[in-house]
């Protein structure tokens, strides 16, 4: 079977903008062209790709099961093609202007600040800027541009889904440890320790996404007595003696523990995953903001 990737962008371009009309107005062709595309993409794959059946009157296109597999297909392909085009800019102009990226305690201090520190000598003409934001509202702020990176975080096993329009790219696996009361006695298994008080933490952070993972597989308990944004406030409440708290290793290496906290790592916990969300459209990200992204990337893979 050989099919053309250029029916592929149009069959994408269909999808894109709701209609053959739409695509045809985007791709600059005529109507009849864009359906003789799909035509020809029909032939060549022998499967229909769009729901003909379900023409008619006022309702929208629909694809087929199999439309709906090559769309993907062709969604990967122009994300490929598009950084591709990307990278050349970035490569072969001046990057300048403004970017804003969303970041937390623990990833500043071990790859946003390096990555931020490198591009200052390698791209001077860029002006990154770091600002805080709820991260539960994330992806909403890129959305709408307020932010042009965000850093996330999200318990390894949840995968993160966001918005057309909008890119998630996972950068690294980050495991968790178990910070306890250096007087509670030692344990071997979650389960010895389960019933306990714990540090939660707040809808959408990773730590509310473990806890509430390991009470669903497990049935245990892991009562949510504190509920703490920042790592350093969890550890302060374990090193007062009256909580356990789940802490990843880059936090433990940001700020290490206080006094009277002892770290474990039993078997069975999990990770956070740490990635970015970035807005990708025809013209998105753009050479500034693909600097910072492959400045990131970097810094992550040192």
């Amino acid at each position: 079977m050989q099919v053309d990737p250029r029916r592929l962008l149009v069959l994408r371009a269909v999808d894109v903008h709701g209609s053959v009309v739409g695509a045809a107005t985007a791709l600059r062709v005529s109507p009849s062209a864009v359906s003789q595309q799909l035509a020809l993409l029909e032939r060549e794959t022998g499967v229909a790709l769009i729901d003909r059946a379900r023409r008619g009157g006022q309702r929208p296109l629909e694809f087929t099961v199999a439309g709906r597999r090559l769309i993907a297909h062709a969604d990967r392909m122009h994300e490929v093609l598009d950084d591709a085009a990307g990278e050349l800019a970035t490569m072969l102009v001046e990057v300048t202007g403004p970017v804003t990226i969303s970041a937390f305690f623990t990833v500043l201090r071990s790859f946003v600040a390096e990555a931020l520190a490198d591009l200052a000598e390698s791209r001077p003409g860029l002006r990154p800027r770091i600002e805080a934001i709820d991260e539960s509202g994330a992806a909403e702020e890129v959305q709408s541009g307020a932010i042009d990176i965000a850093v996330v975080e999200d318990d390894a096993h949840r995968p993160r889904r966001v918005p057309r329009g909008l890119r998630y790219e996972p950068l690294m696996d980050d495991p968790f440890r178990v910070a306890v009361p250096i007087d509670w006695p030692d344990f071997d298994t979650l389960a010895d320790i389960a019933d306990r008080p714990w540090v939660d933490g707040p809808a959408g952070s990773a730590v509310g996404q473990t806890l509430g993972r390991l009470r669903r597989e497990t049935g245990l308990a892991f009562p949510a007595a504190h509920s703490c944004l920042e790592f350093t406030a969890g550890l302060a409440i374990v090193g007062a003696g009256i909580a356990a708290a789940f802490v990843p290793e880059m936090a433990l290496a940001a700020a290490p523990p206080p006094a009277g906290v002892r770290i474990q790592a039993p078997p069975g916990i999990g990770s956070r995953r740490l990635g970015m969300i970035y807005r990708r459209s025809r013209n998105e990200p753009t050479p500034a903001v693909r600097a910072v992204l492959d400045a990131l990337r970097r810094a992550v893979n040192r």
